[in-house]
């Protein structure tokens, strides 16, 4: 990961794309203007701007006034907002977006996991096991051994197990997570430090449980959040050290790709060490991305003094750069983990359909109470009975609460019933999802057989039906990586459903839910902005909106598609300022 410098703070020079470098008319009328107090701070002239803004498309030039945008439009215009005073910078004809909004991040939750074994869902047993030891190895003072990105769905049926670990690294405890985090594997000396035995209880029964032996013994698999987040906690996975050391180079990493605002679905896994972390940041003006975040819930418990500890959440964290006021509840799993909730079953075991989460007793009348009290809402919906669940509960706050300003988000969408569909736009609903998952699936078709498969990601017809999407990266629950995080590969694969630059691989069904190049900039930019409440403020490029914008150095309107994924970023600006310029070569 690059560690970037930080918004504020920073004497290290930049290097300007090219300053001050006016066609000979411009110039000599800018030198011809009196010398006083300057009207703006910097004009950013040349460029191909593509605005998101309906009444202005396409703009040359940009005004800037410290944070904010005071001017629009075409390089001639610009002059009437200028003095000689103004720096100014030659975009030399390159492409400038909005900044790019992730509209499903889990920030907080990946600084533990940037200096870890870093594993991938593409490993078999032995490779990931290889990749474990060899990483225990150089690091013997990680204790517990920490990491991410395995696939459980390769160990076969009964998953991974604490066995498999000791047999390379059986002298301190390990805690891996998979790649959705959704499942997490342990070894014995893991097992040993918390008390997990066979007379430990499922958390909840079917939904967070342990996976067992015969005779009731945990084999080491564990399975959602409920059954895992503890053994988090009192393993002290998470501390304030490897925290501020992941944020210090992951904040920089995101800069680089453009990422200039998130949401963050829910910081869990540091629990209040993440949250002083976060509120030193603010503190210190070192945040170069705006934040707004969300209380995560995934059980009954949680969901009972939810809307009580949001409350006191944001009262702590409301400020520009992070504002922590969604209620994010997670209605299912994972296809892999087989804990997606599914109108039909799975093909093995028999009967299996998965099962939500939360009970919907509980969920509706907690989801009702926030909508009521104005709290937007992001729900986690990933099979078709857990979609359908969370239209049924958006259908009832627009019946019931006709009135109620609230947002309601379901995310991911793996798999739409078609009957579904049109309930977005008709309901108001914004549909969230991750095209870095956009790889022909073979897991979802061993698990839910090649038919099912048509049913996946139907984006471009939730569009068709009057519906908003947004798109974002889950990272770190990201399939391929670190690429998973860069909007320019999920922009490309969106619009191909295909791995990046690979134009011959088998395309995620259906082929008809390819959406285009406008629609998937939009869904990084203006209604990703929509979704985190902040349209008034960023998402588009017109006057009175904050300064957030990307200067990308090929234009992606004129590039293959399948090479959309090559372009890079030469700067980033969050409010008005530089926080990535991408260094001469």
């Amino acid at each position: 990961m690059n560690d970037t410098q930080s918004r504020r703070g920073n004497d290290a020079p930049r290097r300007p794309l090219r300053s001050a470098s006016w066609p000979a008319l411009l110039a000599a009328a800018l030198l011809a203007l009196p010398l006083y107090s300057s009207a703006a701070d910097k004009l950013l002239y040349n460029g191909r701007i593509y605005t998101q803004d309906e009444a202005q498309p396409w703009a040359e030039a940009m005004v800037l006034d410290g944070d904010t945008l005071t001017f629009v439009g075409s390089d001639s215009d610009a002059l009437a907002q200028v003095d000689a005073g103004t720096e100014t910078v030659d975009l030399e004809g390159k492409l400038v977006l909005p900044g790019f909004i992730d509209t499903h991040i889990h920030v907080g939750d990946t600084f533990p996991w940037v200096f870890s074994v870093t594993l991938s869902p593409d490993m078999g047993p032995d490779e990931v096991l290889a990749a474990v030891a060899e990483y225990a190895k150089a690091n013997p003072q990680q204790n517990p051994l920490v990491g991410y990105g395995f696939l459980g769905a390769v160990f076969g049926e009964q998953g991974p197990t604490a066995k498999m670990l000791d047999a390379v690294v059986p002298d301190r405890p390990v805690m891996l997570f998979d790649e959705g985090f959704h499942t997490a594997w342990i070894n014995t000396k893991a097992m040993e430090a918390v008390g997990l035995n066979a007379d430990s209880e499922d958390p909840v029964p079917g939904r967070h449980y342990y996976k067992r032996y015969e005779d009731g013994q945990p084999t080491g698999w564990l399975i959602e959040g409920g059954a895992f987040n503890w053994i988090s906690e009192k393993l002290g996975v998470v501390n304030a050290a490897n925290l501020a050391r992941g944020a210090n180079a992951f904040l920089g990493t995101m800069s680089s790709m453009g990422i200039t605002a998130a949401f963050d679905a829910g910081m869990v896994d540091g629990g209040e060490a993440t949250f002083a972390l976060m509120e030193e940041l603010v503190a210190e003006d070192r945040l170069p991305v705006r934040i707004v975040g969300s209380l995560y819930t995934n059980t009954d418990a949680k969901l009972d003094s939810a809307l009580a500890t949001l409350d006191g959440l944001n009262e702590r964290f409301h400020s520009e750069f992070f504002d922590l006021r969604m209620l994010k509840v997670s209605l299912d799993g994972t296809v892999e983990a087989k804990s997606a909730y599914l109108l039909e079953p799975y093909l093995n075991p028999p009967g299996h359909r998965g099962d939500s989460l939360v009970s919907a007793d509980k969920a509706e009348s907690v989801i009702m109470a926030a909508a009521e009290a104005g709290v937007d809402l992001h729900l986690h919906t990933l099979g078709d009975a857990a979609v359908r669940m969370g239209l049924d509960i958006a259908e009832q706050v627009r019946t019931e609460l006709p009135d109620a300003d609230v947002r309601i988000t379901l995310c991911h969408l793996q798999i739409v019933d078609p009957a579904d569909v049109q309930r977005f736009g008709k309901l108001d609903v914004i549909a969230q999802s991750t095209p870095s998952w956009y790889v022909y699936d073979d897991i979802a078709e061993e698990f839910l057989g090649k038919e099912r498969l048509q049913k996946f990601y139907p984006l471009r017809s939730i569009v068709a039906g009057g519906g908003r999407i947004t798109l974002g990266t889950d990272y770190p629950a990201s399939w391929i990586g670190l690429d998973g995080l860069n909007p320019l590969v999920n922009i490309e694969m969106a619009m191909t459903r295909q791995p990046a630059g690979d134009p011959d691989f088998k395309v995620q069904p259906p082929v008809s839910e390819r959406i285009t190049l406008e629609q998937a900039i939009r869904a990084y930019t203006l209604d990703a902005a929509y979704q985190l409440r902040l349209e008034e403020q960023i998402g588009s490029l017109e006057a009175g909106k904050q300064a957030d914008f990307v200067v990308l150095s090929d234009n992606l309107f004129d590039m293959d598609t399948y090479a959309i994924h090559q372009a890079k970023v030469l700067m980033t600006v969050v409010d008005g300022k530089v926080v990535y310029e991408q260094s001469a070569e």
